[in-house]
């Protein structure tokens, strides 16, 4: 099916005026949360500093990094514009996650909109991870080892504005130059932070902030490979996407995000209402998965043993 006839189907679940109940946005869900996400990662920190040249850095350093990693969760709420009621606050605190976790806000935005137009699109979702063909590339995947240089490139290349031609295709003509002047200023910020570090001869910054954040992309990439791995090429929602009921924790740091086929059905419910709107459309979703860890273990089995375990048949790398 070409991009011209990708049109999102499923979304006939709930009715219109049902979804409003849904749909109300408000400042002060978004505050709570976003703080208490910030005094996890400062207490994390805190401990961090504490271990300093002990043991204990070493797991800590994956904890506090998974924690900052999982920023990508309130700004990814922000591109939608419903962690808050407000636009400015919106912006405000996805621009703010964006610059520590080193990913511009306004590029993610019109990526992202390509992403839910054309969900698991075989060329048009940009966003979309292919099922791994062995183990290495799983582990490639799972590690991040090959995502930096693909973030950080792009990063970098945003910032002389260059741009790709799938690029230009879901960024607006007349977006490109602001898309370009944010990666621009990002790139100012961390060469005045490289500079204060050299000029003090800290490493706190390394320690603190950019080693963390890079050991704790798998956590993230975990997560994040469940919601689409192994379900089907089609527009259709209630295939495409898998809901994870995960735990409290999953739940907290990425924003409820693990209910993530509620959120390809109706992405302008806020975060804090898909947990009541799963238990409305949790008996027509295709799958429904226990936790990260048993999606991973059906991939692995896949993998390993080469059994399909899926409740998707008709993705195209089976």
């Amino acid at each position: 099916m070409n991009r011209n006839e990708w049109r999102p189907e499923g979304t006939g679940i709930v009715s219109r005026k049902d979804l409003k109940k849904y749909m109300v946005r408000n400042n002060t869900a978004g505050t709570i949360h976003f703080f208490l996400h910030l005094t996890a990662i400062m207490f994390t920190g805190y401990l961090l500093i504490q271990a300093m040249f002990t043991w204990w850095c070493a797991p800590l350093l994956i904890l506090h990094g998974s924690m900052i990693a999982f920023l990508f969760a309130p700004m990814h709420e922000c591109v939608h514009s419903s962690a808050f009621r407000t636009r400015s606050l919106n912006v405000a605190v996805g621009r703010i996650a964006g610059l520590i976790i080193l990913r511009p806000f306004l590029y993610l935005k019109y990526r992202h909109m390509a992403h839910h137009t054309f969900t698991q699109h075989p060329q048009s979702d940009p966003d979309r991870v292919d099922f791994p063909r062995d183990m290495s590339e799983y582990l490639q995947h799972i590690s991040s080892y090959n995502i930096w240089h693909r973030m950080l490139g792009n990063l970098f290349n945003l910032s002389l504005g260059r741009f790709t031609e799938e690029e230009r295709e879901f960024i607006p003509q007349s977006e490109l130059k602001p898309v370009a002047n944010e990666a621009r200023t990002m790139m100012l910020v961390y060469a005045v932070v490289l500079g204060v570090s050299v000029y003090f001869q800290s490493w706190l910054a390394v320690y603190l902030w950019l080693l963390p954040r890079i050991l704790g992309e798998p956590a993230l990439r975990a997560v994040r490979m469940i919601e689409h791995t192994g379900m089907a090429e089609s527009p259709n929602m209630l295939e495409n996407t898998r809901t994870t009921k995960s735990n409290m924790f999953v739940r907290f740091v990425y924003w409820n995000m693990p209910f993530h086929a509620e959120h390809h059905l109706y992405p302008s419910v806020p975060f804090h209402a898909l947990p009541r709107l799963h238990t409305v459309v949790k008996d027509h979703l295709r799958e429904v998965a226990p936790g990260v860890l048993s999606v991973h273990a059906k991939i692995l089995s896949r993998l390993l043993f080469g059994r399909n375990r899926f409740s998707n048949p008709n993705n195209s790398t089976d």
